[in-house]
């Protein structure tokens, strides 16, 4: 009897481990934060979040606190910015969040990121191949330029309207220090088998800050995509 309810209990333990593997599950595998002032100064937070399920999962929603020396709340946000929301099994995205920091007076000392996800089928996201380059300093008339850029092909047989792509700003050991997106809108399409290339130009107060900070850009991550609905 007692070998008996081992085994029933065994099975139990599997069928709840199989159950539970049987769904997506985000993991933040990178995450950073900058705080960057000009006319006004924001607390800048960076995510690289991946689906380490078996199904697939949406990037739903995210909150960033900054603390000040005592631990209290200095600001807060939920307005989360995610690319590429759907993650299949093994695929990662990047995300952000950003809270203005009003008062002068109050320094942030930490903070606090959540990732939170839900299952979805409604949308898949159709990822393209992308490649990504950085080219800093580029001199054009009178002003200077920092590149991010991220050339896509359309590797299907159709054209491919609203493809959008982020683009993550990273250094030598793969921390984030700025993060940018852009998109073609449904206007425009990109032809089967075309490639088209998106330039962004660093923000000059980050460019600045990286300078101030001893931070260093080294390359840039890009990820390009088109959100498809489900019938």
């Amino acid at each position: 009897m007692k070998k008996f309810v081992a085994v029933l209990l065994t099975m139990v333990l599997m069928l709840c481990a199989a159950n539970a593997l049987a769904a997506g599950k985000l993991i933040v595998t990178q995450e950073n934060y900058h705080t960057v002032s000009s006319l006004w100064t924001y607390g800048h937070a960076y995510v690289k979040v991946e689906n380490t399920g078996d199904k697939p999962i949406k990037v739903n929603a995210g909150v960033l606190e900054i603390y000040d020396e005592n631990g209290d709340v200095i600001t807060s946000t939920d307005w989360l910015s995610a690319y590429a929301r759907i993650l299949q099994p093994g695929e990662y995205t990047y995300a952000s969040l950003q809270a203005e920091i009003e008062d002068g007076s109050n320094v942030p000392v930490d903070y606090a990121i959540t990732i939170t996800g839900k299952s979805d089928q409604a949308v898949t996201t159709m990822r393209l191949p992308c490649t990504a380059s950085l080219e800093l300093d580029v001199e054009e008339d009178w002003w200077t330029y920092n590149y991010m850029y991220a050339e896509v092909t359309n590797h299907t047989d159709a054209p491919l309207y609203d493809i959008s792509v982020v683009l993550a700003l990273l250094d030598a050991e793969g921390n984030i220090l700025y993060m940018d997106d852009d998109s073609l809108y449904s206007e425009k399409a990109l032809a089967p088998g075309s490639t088209l290339f998106f330039r962004k130009d660093i923000s000059s107060e980050f460019m600045d800050y990286f300078a101030a900070n001893n931070l260093v850009p080294a390359s840039v991550d890009a990820i390009a995509y088109v959100e498809i609905e489900n019938e």
